[in-house]
């Protein structure tokens, strides 16, 4: 009997279709033993050149814990950016007009509203009330998520480093830990103010530059009467003395190019001081009044969150007080900023103080809210819906991500 046969005569064994052999005897067995060819001549257990070795069977693996996407991680941390610059660019494309038609009324005499609007969309169409809009569309982007951030963080270390943070102040003053309403409009004021000076020092090239786009028909036609004025008197003078009015209707980088070659690089950051003032103080009021609006319909509700109508009328109402608050320097700014390319005998204006006793003796108090209502007017709506925007996308970040707010 040869090698092969009695191998078989040792109990028949079986190939199975996944190329395993089982041997007969052992193929009731409770526990079967799965076996695999292997071509090694070497081992003892081998039949005709193949050999059998058991496999142990392979215990199939634990799942691993799902972790969370990058991006998922990167959209939470960075929520506040992010939901920012949605209310920004939402609210830009909303309320552009009306700021434009506030800057004409606060520059040149106009009997109302309805007035500017009319003359405006008839002298240049209603894309006019659109110009100089895309520097402040992306800045806007920018400057409110950036705004918006540092107001948090500096809020975030105001808390942590408050003294009082783990007891009460003894002379009952608002602390920084938002305890009560009173703490609430502290922190929001404080950090608010911290936030609009480092906006305002960033982005005033940008104002400026938004301002005399906002002018340039009206601008230029000043300029035009000045020069015409001194021609008729029999003084043209030189070329250079009385340069032309410069192309007002070209584009953004035109009039900072313009600016630059009468000014200089620092000419970009003319009126700084009035908007320092103006961003520092607004802001302060703007985040206070939101907070404080908020804080206190919450309590009067006695819920634990806040919702798009509350947001609303918070908004809404923060955009108001500030803007009645900080116009008259806002005002003065925007004249003030007005006559930068202007020739200086061509200035109604010296500087600040000139221009606010010249508005004082021209109109009195009054004088300083020139245009006032087409700020009250785009104000509840435009604010209102900035904060409704930025709370909704806020927390849709959340929501998506599976995170807390």
């Amino acid at each position: 009997m040869s090698h092969r046969d009695k191998a078989l005569a040792g109990g028949r064994q079986d190939v199975q279709s996944d190329g395993s052999v089982q041997s007969e005897e052992n193929s009731h067995s409770q526990d079967p033993v799965n076996y695999k060819y292997t071509n090694s001549k070497s081992e003892p257990d081998s039949v005709a050149g193949v050999h059998l070795r058991p496999v142990e069977p392979v215990e199939p693996a634990e799942p691993a814990e799902s972790s969370p996407a990058l991006w998922r991680i990167a959209l939470y941390e960075n929520r506040t950016l992010a939901s920012a610059v949605t209310a920004a660019v939402t609210g830009m494309l909303a309320g552009y007009p009306f700021d434009s038609l506030k800057t004409r009324m606060q520059t040149h005499d106009y009997p109302s509203l309805l007035a500017c609007a009319r003359r405006s969309i008839a002298e240049e169409g209603i894309l006019g009330l659109y110009r100089g809009l895309l520097p402040p569309l992306i800045t806007a982007s920018a400057a409110k998520s950036m705004s918006f951030s540092v107001f948090e963080r500096t809020k975030r270390w105001l808390q942590r480093h408050d003294p009082y943070r783990h007891s009460v102040n003894p002379l009952g003053l608002p602390d920084f830990q938002r305890r009560n309403v009173g703490s609430v409009a502290v922190t929001a004021g404080v950090s608010g103010s911290v936030s609009g000076a480092v906006i305002a020092a960033l982005c005033c090239p940008l104002e400026l530059i938004k301002v005399q786009m906002q002018l340039a028909n009206l601008l230029s036609k000043d300029v035009g009467a000045a020069d015409a004025q001194k021609r008729a008197a029999g003084n043209a003078g030189s070329w250079q003395q009385h340069r032309q009015a410069p192309s007002w209707a070209g584009s953004n980088l035109s009039v900072c190019r313009e600016i630059v070659r009468h000014k200089g690089v620092l000419g970009l950051y003319y009126g700084i001081g009035l908007h320092v003032v103006r961003d520092a103080s607004g802001t302060a009021i703007y985040f206070a009044a939101y907070e404080t609006v908020k804080e206190t319909l919450r309590r009067l509700t006695g819920s634990d969150t806040t919702g798009p109508l509350t947001h609303m009328l918070a908004g809404g109402t923060c955009g108001v007080v500030s803007w009645l608050l900080i116009f008259p320097v806002d005002l003065v700014k925007s004249t003030v900023q007005s006559q930068v390319l202007k020739p200086k005998d061509a200035q109604e204006f010296k500087g600040a103080w000139s221009c606010m006793a010249g508005i004082y003796s021209k109109l009195g108090l009054s004088g300083f809210y020139r245009g006032v209502s087409v700020s009250l007017i785009r104000a509840f709506p435009i604010h209102g819906l900035n904060f409704v925007v930025y709370e909704w996308a806020r927390s849709l970040i959340c929501h998506l991500v599976g995170q807390p707010e």
